[in-house]
C-alpha cells in the first residue's frame, strides 16, 4: 500500500519524485475555473515554497507552479505551518493566507496578499486572537479552516479550530471582522459567540479526530468542512466531508452570517487520505461538484473532484 500510494503521488503532477513526495496541499482556494491558490504547511526552519498555483488543463492534466514572495512584511520571517487560505470577496486577485497558531507566542499571522501571475505581494499582516499558545508541552490553538464572507464593505473572516485536543475537543467556528479601512481584524467583538462543530460518523479514536480541517463555502451558502483521523505519518488516514453550517442574513437578534448545521450527516467518506484542503470544482471536468486536496504527511498529496453524494442524485 505504501508503494502505490507514493506512486501515485510521484505521478500526480508529472514533475520530479523529490517535489512530489514534499507537496501535501494543507489549504486551497479557486482562482478561475481551472486554477487553485494552494498552501503548503512548511514551517519557518524548512526551505522551499510555501504558495502555489495549481492548473488543471483542458486534460485533465494537474501543473503545479510555484508562487514566490520577496518579502513577508513581519519580524518572524517567511510563512511557517500556513494551513488556510481565502479569496477576498471585495477584490478578484487578493486572498488571505493564515498560519495554524502561535508557537511560543510567534508566528499566530494571517497574510494579506496580491496575486501576481507567479509571484504575489504582500499587503498587510494580521494576526490571529491568541488563546492559548503552542509550545512543547501544550497544544492549544489550532486553526486549519478560513472563510471569507462580504458583509458590506466589511468582510467576516471565519476560522475553523480543528478540535481534537484536551482543549478543544470539538472544532469551533470562531469570527472576525475585517474593515477595508481598517488596519487589523476586530476578534473581539464576536469572542464569546464562537460556534461548536463537532463531526458526524464512526471513528476508530474519537476523541482524537480532528473536526475542522478545511472550510468551503459554496455557491448555495453552505459551509463545507471536513474531518480526519490519522494514526501517524504513515495513516491510516480518513477523511469525512459534511456540511458544518449555513450562509444567513446577520441581524440585530443574530449577528453572526453562519447558522450551524445540527446533527450534520457525512456526504463523503475517503479512506486512506487524510483531506485538508476543499474548493469548487472545475468544468473541465464534467459532473464533479467538488475538488479536495490532501496532505498525506510521508506520501505526499494528491488533488481530486468528487461526484455528487449518492443521496443526493436524482432517481
Amino acid at each position: 500500500m505504501k508503494q502505490l500510494l507514493l506512486l501515485m503521488s510521484l505521478c500526480w503532477l508529472g514533475c520530479s519524485s523529490a517535489l512530489a513526495v514534499e507537496l501535501g496541499f494543507s489549504g486551497m482556494t479557486q482562482v478561475n475555473d481551472h486554477a487553485y491558490l494552494v498552501v503548503l504547511d512548511k514551517k519557518v526552519f524548512h526551505k522551499g515554497e510555501r504558495v502555489g498555483v495549481l492548473n488543471i488543463t483542458k486534460k485533465g492534466k494537474q501543473k503545479f507552479t510555484p508562487v514566490s514572495i520577496d518579502d513577508w512584511r513581519d519580524d518572524d520571517g517567511q510563512a511557517s505551518d500556513l494551513e488556510s487560505v481565502c479569496k477576498l470577496p471585495q477584490a478578484d486577485d487578493e486572498y488571505l493566507l493564515a498560519e495554524s497558531g502561535y508557537w511560543n507566542g510567534k508566528f499566530g499571522r494571517i497574510f494579506h496578499i496580491q496575486l501576481q501571475q507567479q509571484q504575489a505581494k504582500v499587503l498587510h499582516v494580521y494576526h490571529l486572537p491568541k488563546y492559548v499558545s503552542n509550545s512543547e508541552p501544550v497544544d492549544g490553538d489550532n486553526f486549519e479552516g478560513l472563510a471569507c464572507i462580504a458583509n458590506g464593505q466589511q468582510t467576516f473572516v471565519v476560522l475553523g479550530e480543528r478540535g481534537g485536543s484536551a482543549l478543544y475537543p470539538s472544532g469551533l467556528l470562531r469570527f472576525g471582522v475585517m474593515d477595508a479601512q481598517s488596519a487589523d481584524i476586530d476578534w473581539q467583538t464576536y469572542a464569546d459567540k464562537a460556534l461548536t462543530v463537532s463531526a458526524p460518523g464512526q471513528w476508530h479514536n474519537a476523541k482524537g479526530k480532528r473536526s475542522i480541517s478545511d472550510l468551503y463555502l459554496d455557491p448555495q451558502g453552505t459551509l463545507w468542512t471536513v474531518a480526519t483521523e490519522d494514526a501517524g505519518d504513515q495513516g491510516p488516514f480518513r477523511s469525512l466531508i459534511y456540511a458544518a453550517a449555513q450562509l444567513v442574513e446577520p441581524t440585530n437578534a443574530q449577528p453572526l452570517p453562519l447558522k450551524i448545521t445540527h446533527q450534520p450527516q457525512a456526504q463523503w467518506q475517503i479512506d486512506g487520505f487524510k483531506v485538508e484542503s476543499l474548493a469548487a470544482p472545475t468544468t473541465r471536468i464534467s459532473h464533479s461538484v467538488m475538488s479536495f486536496g490532501t496532505e498525506d504527511e510521508d506520501y505526499g498529496g494528491v488533488w481530486r473532484v468528487l461526484f455528487a453524494p449518492v443521496n443526493n442524485l436524482a432517481n
